[in-house]
């Protein structure tokens, strides 16, 4: 069972986000950081940036930083299963 990513919403997560130090989502490319309270509060494992700020990047292009675009694949078929981006 795989748990959804904080910024993009897909199953990527091998654990729930609370449990997932540090471990990198490969279809958005953010970076989980357990010690942010808020989607506003900067994340110093992603340099600074918010996941509000991730989230909103990734709607518009696909990753949350515009540098990660070549690192991120396209959700799996099984990643995919009752998301909603609107929801981010």
């Amino acid at each position: 069972m795989n748990y959804k990513c904080p910024c993009c919403g897909y199953y990527t997560f091998p654990v729930s986000a609370k449990d997932a130090v540090a471990y990198g989502c490969p279809v958005c490319y953010w970076e989980n950081d357990v010690f942010i309270s808020g989607t506003d509060e900067p994340s110093d494992e992603n340099h600074g940036m918010t996941l509000k700020e991730a989230r909103a990047n990734f709607r518009a292009f696909g990753a949350c930083e515009r540098e990660m675009l070549k690192y991120i694949r396209q959700p799996l078929d099984e990643e995919m299963s009752g998301v909603e981006l609107t929801d981010f």
